[in-house]
């Protein structure tokens, strides 16, 4: 009877689970019953169309679950390997909120106050404004408002080493500021190298071990600082544009600019990262705060402000967004968090792409329900690779041209149908035409940078840009290096009087024949 009994309770005990399981899968159901799969599916597989982008994992969630997620393309064709869920990117200048809670979490231990000159941590800190040492403060930098010009993303090289993070803040010491700090935003990505070197020093750890504990408290577990984790056998290689198409491209690795840039993590983590801002977090918390949100950022909206490595969305006092983009020269991500909705949706790709933020907006759309026009985005990156295809194929077009008229030349040349001039003054004015045309080729691409690529120098250019930008400055310097060269040989020449007999008796006979 015993015995009975006890089945009978295991039995029970075994319907009630089963019943639980199926309750709960229920709920799951219900829960996302309300999501479109499909025309996510097709918001996503279209914009990788567009963009050209290679792989893409996306993730879609609110405060309590995951309500999307899928991996779309290949992170390396040559190994079969598809996008899933657990492949790792580099999430570019998302990175930035991750620092910026690690700021906010040493403040909490009483290592940092916010409001304190970057001096009391980095002893010697002290950019000019008019040639006058300036008071930067840590809360400054979190907001763009340090002063620090744009262009400072030029001071970042390839550096490997430990002392990276410090060799590139130390530059800093004595910048020249474009603007009083506190006065108005200017986002230079390398205000963030400044706090994470704060990091180190307030907390006696590397960046990428302090990073490390913050990460595993907030259960992120795939999440790494610095290109070491990219070194996992789940990560996916990165591409850029080139000649119409995407190619695999090493980028140099700058582990100076790792607070700023070279997080890396997989959607299971940014979706773990996105609940957390719903859920009113820390960071979160700080970013909403009204008092916080002093700095608008005039080319993002009249209501958008920056702090603390969020783009904030702000309307009538209400929390309409939080977003932000992430660009390296191989990878881009965009995160966007909309607080009233509860939902959050996380973009990554292993390109560099404008389409991962326009692809968040359509999905939040798609989500809501939101029928309102998407504004068109283009990406910048393909318009220059098609205009470097065309005038690479002129200038190779226009290099065989000029090569087979001066074999003609030259044949001419030995049968003394062309003779050297004599240095008058007309031949000297015109040769030095020729210098000067090609001293201003050799000026062009420094003025172009200044105009087109906000005054960055073409190594750092080559790195972001689409690699078809290599064979187009080549292809440039080659023609117009031989163009002005033979352009001054000729100048020097002339066509003697027999020559211009034999010239002419060869056009009679070509008349001839071509009238027969």
């Amino acid at each position: 009877m015993r015995k009975k009994a006890q089945k009978t309770r295991y039995a029970c005990i075994s319907l009630v689970l089963a019943a639980l399981f199926i309750l709960s899968f229920v709920h799951q159901a219900d829960a996302n019953a309300g999501v479109p799969y499909r025309a996510i599916d097709q918001v996503i597989e279209e914009q990788m169309k567009m963009g050209k982008i290679p792989g893409m994992s996306v993730v879609v969630v609110n405060k309590d679950q995951v309500l999307y997620q899928k991996g779309f393309g290949y992170g390396d064709r040559k190994k079969n390997q598809s996008i899933k869920e657990n492949t790792l990117f580099e999430i570019g200048s998302t990175s930035k909120a991750f620092t910026a809670l690690a700021i906010l979490d040493l403040q909490r231990q009483g290592k940092i106050d916010i409001d304190e000159p970057v001096s009391s941590y980095i002893p010697g800190f002290f950019p000019t404004f008019h040639g006058v040492p300036q008071r930067i403060t840590v809360d400054q930098l979190m907001h763009h408002t340090s002063g620090i010009p744009f262009q400072s993303i030029a001071l970042i090289q390839p550096d490997a080493s430990q002392d990276a993070l410090k060799k590139t803040v130390n530059q800093l010491k004595s910048l020249e500021l474009n603007r009083k700090p506190g006065s108005s935003f200017e986002y230079a990505t390398i205000n963030y190298d400044v706090l994470g070197l704060i990091i180190e020093n307030t907390s006696g750890q590397s960046y990428e071990g302090y990073m490390k504990g913050l990460f595993r408290r907030l259960h992120l577990d795939h999440t790494e600082a610095g290109r070491l984790g990219m070194k996992n056998s789940e990560s996916s290689a990165g591409f850029k544009i080139q000649f119409l198409a995407p190619h695999v491209y090493q980028a140099p690795e700058y582990r100076g600019n790792t607070p700023a840039g070279y997080i890396v993590m997989n959607s299971k983590d940014v979706s773990t990262w996105l609940q957390y801002q719903l859920k009113d977090s820390v960071l979160s918390q700080f970013v909403k705060d009204s008092r916080n949100l002093t700095v608008n950022v005039p080319e993002e909206g009249e209501n958008v402000y920056y702090n603390a490595g969020w783009y904030i969305e702000n309307k009538s006092h209400h929390i309409q967004a939080l977003f932000h983009a992430g660009s390296n020269p191989n990878y881009s991500s965009f995160f966007l968090v909309q607080p009233e909705e509860g939902l959050a949706i996380g973009v990554l790709a292993n390109m560099n792409s404008s389409y991962t933020e326009q692809t968040a907006r359509l999905i939040a759309k798609t989500v809501t329900g939101n029928n309102e026009p998407q504004e068109e985005t283009s990406d910048p990156f393909q318009f220059i690779d098609k205009l470097s295809l065309m005038m690479t194929l002129l200038f190779i077009i226009l290099q065989i041209v000029s090569i087979l008229r001066f074999m003609k030349w030259r044949q001419r040349m030995q049968r003394g149908a062309v003779v050297k001039r004599q240095m008058t003054l007309g031949v000297w004015l015109k040769s030095t035409c020729w210098v000067l045309l090609f001293v201003c080729v050799l000026s062009f691409p420094m003025i172009l940078s200044q105009v087109a690529f906000n005054g960055l120098p073409w190594k750092m250019i080559f790195v972001w840009g689409p690699s078809s930008l290599i064979e187009l400055t080549i292809s440039y310097y080659m023609f117009f290096v031989w163009f002005c060269t033979i352009g001054l040989i000729k100048g020097l020449t002339m066509t003697s009087t027999a020559g211009k007999r034999g010239l002419e008796d060869d056009r009679q006979t070509d008349f001839r024949h071509s009238s027969l």
